[in-house]
């Protein structure tokens, strides 16, 4: 289910992050919250959750890239899918500032439960040079970079 106002009167369960936690509760949750009248609402800017683990095997050609997501819309069937971030969260008044993926005006949405499923943080080592030279590989659009770029430098005369 898309994004409406209809289940604004609808007890929500709230999941900021559609990363393999989030997406994992909300595909365990999303058929009992709805059959007890309540939404489970999943925020996140990507249509798709990604197996961090399969990105090197993206990156190597052993794998086509689409083997590396699920799409949220596919079997987050009876949840509620907002593209878009939590820019702040208000939990005296249990409401989110929710900026959508359009980049338009911030929206409020109020919650009954949350759970923070935010995700992780690449971090690098204090190797001087590396942050700035080197390439990341925490999202599928990265490893098809790389992948890409490993097929152009193999077939480049020398």
């Amino acid at each position: 289910m898309a994004f409406n106002q209809l289940a604004k009167d609808r007890p929500r369960l709230l999941i900021v992050g559609g990363g393999y936690v989030g997406f994992t509760l909300a595909q365990q949750l999303q058929t009992r919250i709805k059959e007890s009248g309540g939404v489970v609402t999943v925020v996140d800017p990507n249509p798709y959750m990604t197996y961090l683990p399969f990105l090197p095997e993206v990156a190597a050609g052993n794998i086509e890239a689409r083997s590396a997501i699920v799409p949220h819309r596919q079997h987050l069937k009876d949840c509620e899918l907002i593209g878009g971030r939590v820019e702040s969260i208000d939990h005296a008044n249990r409401t989110v500032s929710i900026r959508g993926i359009d980049q338009g005006p911030n929206f409020e949405l109020p919650y009954d439960e949350i759970v923070i499923a935010g995700g992780s943080m690449t971090r690098t080592f204090p190797i001087e040079g590396l942050a700035e030279n080197a390439i990341g590989l925490k999202t599928i659009e990265e490893a098809v970079s790389l992948r890409n770029w490993f097929w152009s430098a193999s077939r480049s005369p020398r």
